[in-house]
């Protein structure tokens, strides 16, 4: 018999984190348990969830004010079943998000990760969008290529894998503020063997005004540190995984160009919305960062017409503008 962990890391999360924890105890199947791992919330949290009086909950609080990093790493010192997942506060599993997967465990024991279909979902639990397909089968070269090519959306919850393989690897890496620790924690366990999929919809990420997601601008600069965290990961690993080494070698520094352009993207949108010019300080660290990362494609951060026109608008008394253009961006790319 198959029995999994869920745990759920949490800081204020009302008021998603009801409807989160409901779903996740109106599961289909019943083999489970739940760890909400508190980060000294000042809201209701901790009081309603302690007031369940649900034997499948534990609940476990911090002694002090934990970063994001140091919250999440608390996961592998929990005593958890054989296998794990990780759901964010203001997420979602659909009723038979654990049955399904407890069928792709069945149908495919060797695999070392096993995900379902999902969407992005608003503030009200409305569909945005469903998630780029996935396909059944995934090698760690496979799901590398995809996301150098953009062709995932990559979050760090919804992913189920075995507890033992989670701990040994040392749970998920403490990268600033988390950003791409989950693309090392999955193509890690992916090398393990390979990552099983089943494209039903059965799970659920919610983008709202006080996510992560949502903030994206103010956050450039742990992007930044992020991409180079990252970007120094894959240097070892590729250098043990050929298949891996030659899509890192084709298709890198495409991707690691792209994204310190859209990093410099939210640095002038930042600076716009604060209502100033952005400081070349900024611009030099973006440009040092893909230097390093990508050092054939140093030079080239101001290459596109986008990021132009975001210079001259920055750079002119139009700048408030810039803020508009984000948000009617955002609204289009939903």
């Amino acid at each position: 018999m198959t029995r999994f962990s869920v745990l759920l890391p949490v800081r204020n999360g009302m008021p998603y984190v009801k409807e989160c924890v409901g779903s996740i105890l109106a599961q289909t199947y019943p083999h489970f348990e739940l760890h909400v791992l508190d980060n000294q919330s000042t809201d209701d949290t901790v009081a309603w969830v302690s007031g369940l009086k649900d034997p499948r909950v534990t609940v476990t609080t911090s002694a002090r004010s934990l970063s994001i990093e140091e919250s999440w790493a608390r996961i592998k010192d929990v005593p958890k079943q054989e296998f794990m997942t990780m759901i964010g506060h203001d997420d979602l599993f659909d009723p038979p998000f654990l049955e399904i997967i407890a069928g792709l465990i069945g149908a495919h024991p060797d695999a070392a990760l096993y995900q379902t279909g999902s969407r992005l979902i608003d503030s009200a639990g409305r569909t945005i969008r469903p998630t780029k397909p996935v396909p059944a089968r995934e090698s760690a070269a496979d799901y590398l290529a995809a996301r150098f090519t953009w062709q995932r959306d990559v979050f760090g919850t919804g992913y189920v894998m075995r507890s033992a393989d989670y701990d040994r690897l040392g749970g998920i890496p403490p990268f600033e503020k988390l950003l791409f620790a989950d693309d090392t924690l999955w193509l890690r366990l992916a090398k393990q063997s390979w990552k099983a999929s089943d494209p039903r919809d059965a799970f659920a990420v919610r983008i709202h005004p006080q996510s992560e997601s949502a903030s994206v601008p103010r956050l450039w600069s742990s992007f930044v540190k992020g991409l180079d965290q990252l970007a120094g990961f894959l240097e070892g690993f590729v250098r043990e995984d050929e298949a891996c080494r030659e899509v890192y070698r084709r298709l890198g520094p495409g991707f690691f160009l792209r994204y310190h352009r859209n990093i410099y993207i939210y640095a002038l949108v930042d600076a716009s919305q604060r209502g100033c010019r952005i400081e070349a300080a900024t611009v030099e660290r973006i440009a040092k960062s893909l230097a390093k990362t990508a050092p054939a494609m140093a030079g080239q951060l101001s290459g596109s017409a986008k990021v132009r026109a975001l210079e001259v608008l920055n750079g002119s008394f139009l700048r408030p503008l810039v803020g508009r253009l984000w948000t009617l961006y955002q609204l289009f790319k939903r």
